[in-house]
């Protein structure tokens, strides 16, 4: 069993790397460096032979896929945060599976950092939020994979606030974002929209009920709708007001009259 581990679905496969092993029933459990392949036609799991070297386990990174490259940044591992990004192409399972480490060209790189989010828009990655167990960050930071450049966006409008273990979606050119925990260690409720295109932060209050304050949750988008799912409160809602095991969904076209 692990835990802050991170998945990516492309087609009929859902690609799973990373994660805690450490459990009550296993205490000395180490960072997995596997990787996992689930069919979900045939619901077969396959974890993949690796060749040369590979990302070391760890927890916390963030995922995303652009075309057939399955991109993994950042986390943690023995106390250590991490800003690194490895690269797995799907297209290598023909032949020898490798991992790729991709070092940016220029100089410019996000800090380390756990519990961030990240979504693929085009041939970019985008970064938001995380924290190196010291410092949150509420930083937005975009990678070009055709150019390998790490870029900080200068972003205007409603800039979240700073966060961890949020999680976030994204339709058409928007990224939403969803919960996390702050600096104080109080879990959030709020959503907000980044517009890629133009780098402008949207906030949305008095929406009506939402989604319970959350974090460790998980976000993904079907068209035009994002899913909501799972995660952790602190402290517990009471029981009636749980609704971590329910799936919330966000319908963002009714949102288009505010951004």
């Amino acid at each position: 069993m692990t835990s802050g581990h991170a998945s990516a679905l492309v087609n009929n496969l859902l690609i799973v790397w990373g994660g805690d092993t450490d459990s009550a029933s296993n205490p000395m459990g180490k960072q997995d460096d596997g990787l996992y392949l689930l069919d979900i036609v045939s619901r077969e799991w396959t974890k993949v032979n690796i060749h040369g070297p590979s990302p070391p386990g760890r927890y916390g990174h963030a995922v995303a896929m652009i075309g057939t490259k399955f991109f993994v940044f950042g986390g943690q591992v023995d106390g250590e945060f991490l800003n690194d990004l490895w690269v797995f192409d799907l297209n290598s399972l023909r032949a020898q599976a490798t991992w790729e480490l991709w070092e940016p060209a220029g100089t410019q790189r996000p800090a380390q950092r756990t519990g961030h989010a990240i979504v693929a828009c085009g041939d970019c990655i985008i970064v938001f939020g995380g924290t190196d167990g010291q410092y949150h960050y509420n930083d937005t930071w975009a990678f070009d994979v055709n150019t390998k450049k790490w870029s900080e966006l200068q972003c205007i409008g409603f800039i979240p606030s700073a966060r961890e273990g949020h999680a976030a979606a994204v339709v058409d050119d928007m990224m939403y974002v969803f919960g996390g925990r702050d600096t104080s260690g109080k879990d959030l409720g709020d959503l907000s929209a980044f517009r890629i295109s133009n780098k402008r932060w949207y906030m949305f209050q008095n929406m009506g009920p939402g989604p319970s304050n959350r974090s460790g949750h998980a976000m993904a988008s079907v068209g035009t709708r994002v899913f909501v799912l799972g995660g952790e409160s602190s402290p517990p809602p009471p029981i009636e007001g749980n609704d971590s095991g329910i799936i919330n969904v966000l319908d963002t076209g009714v949102l288009k009259a505010y951004v």
